[in-house]
Order: structure tokens, then C-alpha cells, then sequence
């Protein structure tokens, strides 16, 4: 065996035995830095609970941007797809009417809609057994659902009871159902309350939806509702929507930013069994009021009952379907 002089040897490779005692340094530092907070944060298990915490909210934060876009075009096609489709509007207004008789002393005030099944969602302190084609959801009271094909063809209405529905979001599902509320039912105004730029956002679409679907004159919008549209002060609104006579069983209603102030009379009393119009506002309200909360996530809910709903993607589903969207039922 040849015999290799350390001296020489170590001349001869300094360079490389250099750049090892740099590497290891280093990772002998970084070794200890690690351990030095892991101490600090508790030992090593409750270091790599806080590490493995720390990534998950960190790759949540990243991911939820595109989560929030998914949602949206998701609730998008479904609205689209639910208010393009003049039978999604027909079999609510039926099913509303149809409960309507059938479920007295409860008031049926909004429908969702499916693909096959549609539920109608009844308030009152009494809801009787549903009769068939209904059946009862049992963890859900004050609930009806049916079959879509099993709707009755046709039911009897009487006047003003006729339901006036507009869209005002949908579940957050692919085959989710969307929600349509009776306007013509409950408090005579309807209050967009919540988030400012959720509200300013929702109101043009809740009036495009009753502008196309009531007859010409019925629907008064206010300026500040509509962008590009001037429209009436608010208190000239309200005079011209108060002279506007009921047409084909429906009361006329006024769209605007804010009620007139003061407050008139026919809005600050109890509503009669017919009220002479209806009012959908933008923030709280006052008076008889139904009201309608949306959050900057998109949620629009209405406070004590069960729907929950996204909303965000209302305004372009209504824009887009505006000119499918048919018409009330005329009597």
C-alpha cells in the first residue's frame, strides 16, 4: 500500500475540504437556530404543530381568492340556467299558490327551485300536515317539497294574492336550487340592509327583475336605483307610485335608495290586508318592513327564517337572462 502524506493531502484538496467545513458550519448553525425556537415554541411535537399550522393558513389564504372565483362562476351558471327558463318561474308561482290553500293559516313567501324538486318554505306559528303532492321536511319545519312534474297544471287565485316572485340568489351547489321571494306577501316593504356595496349592487337587479315582469307604469324607480338612469326624486317617486292604480291584481311599487322623510302615513302604519303599494328600499327601512341582509362575501340571507343564500352572482345572471325572464301570469 503506497503511503499518502497528510500533509500533502491536505494541500491537495484544501479547497474541497474548505468548502465541506463551510457546508457543515453552516448546517451545524442552522441546526441549532431550529432547535433554539423549538425550544422557545415548546419542544419539537408543539414546533411542528405550529409549523404544519402555520402552512395550512398560509395555503388557505393563497387558494381562497381562487375558491371564491369558483364559487361565484359556479352559483353564475346555475342562476343563468334557473332564470333563462320560463318554467323555473312558472312552477314557483305555482307551487306558491298551490300552498297557498293548502296551508292556510301559514303563508308560503318563497320557493326554491331544482331540477326536479321544489320546495315552498311557509311562516306562521301553525303549518298543517302537507297535503299530496307535498311532502314535509322533517329536521326542516315549515318546509314543503314536491316534485316538479307533479305540480298541479292549474290554481285557483284570488286578486291581489297573486305571487309576484323575483330571484334574489341560489345555493352554492352545481345542481344548487335558486331562491325566488314573494313579493306580494308580508310587510309592503322590502329593506336591502347589510353591506353598502352589496346592497347598491342587489337593488338594480331586484327592480330590472320587477320592471320586466309587471305591466309598463307599475314599477317606479327612483333616482340613485339604476346606473345611467336619472329617475324621480324620491319623494315625487313615491307621489307617482301612490297614484298609480293596482293592474291585473298587482299593487304598483316603488324602487328607490331611501324612503321619502318624512315618513308618509301608508308606510308608517300597519299594512291593511291589500296595501295600496309596495316599497323596496335600500339599507334598513322603517315601518312593516321584510328585510333582506347581504354581507361582502356575497351572502344575502333573511333573518329568521332558514335561507341562506349567494347572491353576488345575481346582478350578471339578471343581465344576462333579462330578456328571457317572463312576465306575471296575467288573471
Amino acid at each position: 500500500m503506497t503511503n499518502v502524506d497528510p500533509v500533502r493531502w491536505f494541500l491537495d484538496h484544501r479547497e474541497a475540504i474548505m468548502r465541506w467545513a463551510v457546508v457543515l458550519g453552516i448546517a451545524l448553525l442552522v441546526l441549532l437556530l431550529v432547535r433554539h425556537f423549538a425550544m422557545k415554541l415548546g419542544g419539537w411535537a408543539a414546533a411542528g404543530r405550529k409549523v404544519r399550522r402555520e402552512a395550512a393558513v398560509t395555503a388557505a389564504a393563497f387558494a381562497s381568492p381562487v375558491r371564491a372565483w369558483l364559487r361565484y362562476r359556479r352559483v353564475l351558471r346555475m342562476l343563468v340556467r334557473r332564470l333563462g327558463d320560463p318554467e323555473s318561474w312558472r312552477d314557483a308561482e305555482r307551487a306558491l299558490a298551490a300552498a297557498r290553500s293548502a296551508a292556510a293559516p301559514a303563508v308560503p313567501y318563497a320557493a326554491l327551485v331544482g331540477d326536479v324538486g321544489i320546495t315552498v318554505l311557509l311562516a306562521g306559528r301553525s303549518v298543517p300536515g302537507p297535503p299530496e303532492p307535498w311532502e314535509a321536511e322533517p329536521d326542516l319545519p315549515g318546509q314543503w317539497t314536491a316534485l316538479r312534474a307533479e305540480l298541479p297544471m292549474v290554481v285557483p287565485e284570488a286578486g291581489l294574492n297573486r305571487p309576484v316572485l323575483i330571484a334574489i340568489g341560489g345555493e352554492d351547489a352545481a345542481a344548487g336550487r335558486c331562491a325566488f321571494l314573494d313579493t306580494a306577501s308580508g310587510p309592503p316593504a322590502l329593506a336591502l340592509d347589510g353591506d353598502r356595496r352589496a346592497g347598491a349592487a342587489l337593488l338594480p337587479a331586484l327592480a330590472a327583475q320587477l320592471g320586466v315582469r309587471l305591466p309598463g307604469g307599475q314599477v317606479v324607480v327612483a333616482e340613485g336605483v339604476l346606473p345611467g338612469f336619472p329617475g324621480e326624486p324620491v319623494r315625487e317617486a313615491y307621489r307617482t307610485a301612490k297614484d298609480t292604480p293596482p293592474r291585473l291584481g298587482v299593487a304598483p311599487f316603488l324602487v328607490t335608495p331611501e324612503l321619502p322623510d318624512p315618513l308618509p302615513p301608508e308606510l308608517a302604519g300597519p299594512p291593511g290586508e291589500v296595501p295600496p303599494m309596495r316599497v323596496v328600499v335600500r339599507g334598513p327601512g322603517r315601518g312593516y318592513v321584510r328585510r333582506l341582509f347581504a354581507d361582502r362575501h356575497g351572502q344575502l340571507c333573511l333573518p329568521g327564517t332558514p335561507l341562506l343564500l349567494m347572491a353576488h352572482a345575481l346582478p350578471r345572471a339578471v343581465a344576462r337572462t333579462l330578456k328571457r325572464i317572463p312576465p306575471v301570469h296575467p288573471p
